[in-house]
């Protein structure tokens, strides 16, 4: 369901929370046999999905990331073999390598590939990630030009250009100066007990995004998006950045 955006400024498109739900609606592997991993490592949790192409069949969540609780994760799906990551900051996907993880400094340079040798490993940015699963299987389907950000711990986005996800790093919109040289997530995060500023923080950041790039939807996801309510945003699901991960397979 999309909704209208209630801002004060020209807009075509519309602004819309992911909506996926364990269960996806959408079936795009109706063929595939063989089970996935997902991984979305967020600021403060691991988020672990066994994915059979159609829906979720096992999932485990892991507070406080760190590479040993990462490593116990996968443990717990010894039966699959492939594994997709989606994690925060600037990524390799060619070597498998986390180049720099603002908010998780444990991980910078850990290389995925190497610490599971005997899986076939693939990785992206963690928003990248989120906003292949809404093309392929969701909101973004049959979209040409989207923007996708998530709100976390920090502030994460991704741009689609005429069916195209641009590579980092362009979509770090998170960088964005918003007030006073002040970024649009050191705002977020600076009142993060304070949802009405975040609110207008999200407001005019929102407002410069259409103003760039004009996207036919923008889709938001992860806990913080809960702060953009009364911008015609009703609900978000933490799935989909994990199901974007096993979906870099496809």
């Amino acid at each position: 369901m999309k909704y209208r955006v209630s801002l004060k400024i020209p807009f075509k498109g519309f602004l819309v929370l992911s909506n996926f739900y364990i269960y996806a609606i959408m079936i795009i592997m109706t063929n595939k046999k063989e089970n996935i991993l997902g991984v979305d490592i967020g600021g403060s949790k691991i988020n672990f999905v066994a994915w059979d192409g159609r829906k979720i069949i096992k999932q485990v969540l892991i507070q406080k990331p760190t590479i040993a609780k990462l490593k116990r994760g996968i443990e717990q799906f010894p039966e699959i073999t492939k594994i997709g990551f989606g994690a925060p900051g600037i990524v390799d996907a060619k070597t498998g390598k986390i180049i720099k993880c603002p908010n998780l400094p444990e991980f910078n340079g850990l290389n995925l590939k190497k610490l599971f040798p005997d899986n076939e490993i693939k990785i992206d940015n963690d928003v990248h990630c989120f906003l292949l699963a809404e093309k392929l299987i969701g909101q973004a389907k049959n979209k040409k030009n989207v923007l996708a950000v998530m709100m976390g711990t920090g502030i994460g986005g991704a741009i689609m250009i005429n069916n195209k996800i641009l590579p980092q790093p362009a979509g770090e919109v998170g960088r964005m100066i918003i007030d006073n040289g002040q970024t649009w997530e050191k705002l977020y995060q600076k009142n993060k007990n304070n949802p009405q500023k975040q609110k207008q923080i999200h407001k005019i950041a929102i407002a410069n995004l259409i103003n760039i790039f004009n996207p036919e939807i923008i889709i938001l996801g992860g806990k913080g998006a809960r702060s953009c309510r009364g911008l015609g945003l009703l609900q978000v699901s933490e799935n989909t950045a994990a199901i974007g991960a096993a979906l870099l397979f496809e």
